[in-house]
């Protein structure tokens, strides 16, 4: 009820003369197909979330349009980010699950990431993510075991997710890793992981693995050694320290929460810039009640998926605040991830 509540208010407070625009939007959404785009493979967590979104939103959105995910890999989810921001019609029909780390990118690596994640407009997010960093190695048991090998982990792209976390954690606990990259999505470093190829990877969300690995991970097939959430999991054992209480002072945790923060809205769904707000305000309230369905919570009880409704101020109000980030700590950030700029 609260979050149908916070729709009918978004609703009222962002169309003037509502009436009037959500019977054109109505009009507009009926026998069109909304896409979603996916910056993974079928099978990741993102194309999980976004097939669930598909499945249950049409029947929310006035006019029942069809809903469809358009997997788009590359660069560990930046293709598809990229494209929604800059090249999908900005008309309601084409919408991205984005990886939250790549709103991030435009701060860290401008060169690479060329759009600015405050002019997202953010219907909201499925999920509250906590990464950790997962072994396959049987040595490699604790942070201790951690702290005396070097370890080789595995990757999707250089600026992915999985390659920011891995490396942060890296530079700021002391720890030795050794990088492969190149993946192309997450399922396949962990089979490389899984034909000992590579020990483990960062990057590795604990939906992932209540909704895939957690038999495996409770029969000890592997191991968390490291969370990366501002809090921790409480489905992990709680001696499983977080990065945050690791950091050594504040600057270190500064440069943690610009680069594991986005996690907090770890699958995030938003349309192009400049999309019409009478568009935003009947997709925003579709996602709301979505959110809020019975018929979803029963869909992601099968899929052991977890759903944390997160609202689209919420996520633009941690943006914006990410983007505020001192020009001393985002440059550190960048030296510590290896990213040059122009």
């Amino acid at each position: 009820m609260r979050i149908k509540l916070a729709a009918t208010l978004i609703l009222a407070a962002l169309v003037p003369g509502g009436t009037a625009n959500a019977a054109e939007a109505d009009g507009f959404f009926a026998g069109k197909t909304i896409r979603i785009l996916v910056g993974y493979p079928p099978g990741s967590t993102f194309d999980n979330y976004a097939r669930l979104a598909t499945r249950h939103i049409g029947r929310h959105i006035p006019g029942n349009p069809t809903v469809i995910v358009q997997n788009m890999p590359g660069a560990g989810g930046l293709t598809a980010t990229s494209n929604a921001a800059n090249v999908a019609a900005p008309d309601g029909l084409t919408l991205a699950l984005i990886n939250p780390v790549n709103a991030m990118e435009p701060i860290l690596n401008p060169d690479v990431a060329k759009f600015d994640a405050r002019r997202f407009k953010w219907i909201g997010s499925m999920n509250s993510e906590v990464g950790t960093c997962g072994f396959w190695n049987d040595k490699i048991r604790s942070l201790d075991d951690l702290k005396s090998t070097t370890a080789t982990l595995g990757a999707t792209g250089p600026s992915s997710g999985s390659t920011l976390d891995a490396k942060a954690i890296q530079g700021i606990l002391g720890l030795n890793f050794k990088m492969v990259l190149g993946y192309p999505g997450l399922n396949d470093v962990r089979l490389a992981a899984e034909n000992k190829e590579v020990d483990g990877f960062c990057g590795l969300q604990v939906s992932a693995i209540k909704a895939t690995l957690w038999e495996p991970y409770q029969a000890g097939k592997f191991h968390v050694v490291i969370q990366t959430g501002i809090e921790k999991h409480p489905a992990l054992a709680a001696n499983i320290p977080s990065v945050f209480e690791l950091a050594p002072n504040e600057d270190a945790r500064q440069i943690m929460k610009l680069v594991f923060s986005p996690w907090a809205y770890g699958a995030p769904i938003m349309a192009p810039p400049n999309t019409p707000d009478d568009k935003m305000v009947m997709l925003r309230k579709a996602f709301a009640e979505m959110m809020d369905d019975p018929m979803l919570r029963e869909d992601t009880a099968k899929m052991n998926l977890e759903t944390r409704y997160m609202a689209p101020e919420r996520i633009s109000e941690l943006v914006a605040d990410a983007y505020k980030a001192p020009k001393d700590i985002v440059e550190r950030t960048r030296k510590l991830l290896g990213i040059e700029t122009k």
